[in-house]
């Protein structure tokens, strides 16, 4: 079953790709196209009367050798037809969006660098004499466990059933995985 979609968002960049043409018969069948999606503020008429009537304006940029214009609107005909997603559309045609998905991935990769470390410092700690190869291995067993995670219902954080835990001392990596994904271990009592 088709899942189809629009909305304000589908509307603006369809409205600024009546903007990118002065073509007379492109603008013709943009403005075609939104009046089967009522307008701003409207209903954003979804469905397949308007992925056809995207479908069918992207034609006519490449005939006038606008393929930019043509990839554009043939790219919003595919996420109204559900089979793009929106997020790869914004990337493409929002500078906006397209920076916050970058920062969002900076801020993931730093995340996931220093979690890393904070793993490979408890291996070190409780085997000085840890090789590349254990650290591999650890890795190999927090990427194979990474399907038993989740954020759970309670305040925020990972949660694990105890299900998951011993699917991660399976593989052997509890101890380390714990230490980069749910932060560093408590204090040890002195005595």
């Amino acid at each position: 079953m088709t899942t189809f979609r629009s909305g304000f968002t589908l509307w603006k960049m369809v409205r600024t790709a009546r903007e990118l043409t002065e073509d007379a018969r492109v603008r013709e069948r943009v403005d075609a196209v939104l009046d089967i999606m009522g307008g701003l503020g409207g209903t954003y008429g979804k469905g397949r009367p308007l992925v056809n009537a995207l479908e069918d304006v992207a034609q006519e940029p490449i005939l006038q050798g606008d393929f930019a214009l043509a990839q554009r609107l043939q790219r919003v005909a595919a996420y109204a037809g559900g089979e793009l997603f929106l997020d790869i559309l914004e990337h493409h045609y929002d500078d906006e969006a397209r920076q916050r998905g970058e920062e969002h991935m900076r801020r993931m990769a730093a995340l996931g660098a220093d979690r890393a470390v904070a793993a490979l410092d408890v291996l070190c700690r409780d085997k000085p004499d840890a090789s590349a190869a254990d650290a591999r291995d650890l890795f190999r067993g927090i990427a194979q466990s990474v399907d038993y995670l989740s954020l759970g219902d309670g305040e925020g954080g990972i949660r694990l059933s105890a299900k998951e835990a011993r699917r991660l001392q399976e593989y052997g990596t509890w101890k380390w995985f714990s230490a980069a994904c749910l932060g560093p271990p408590p204090p040890r009592p002195h005595g």
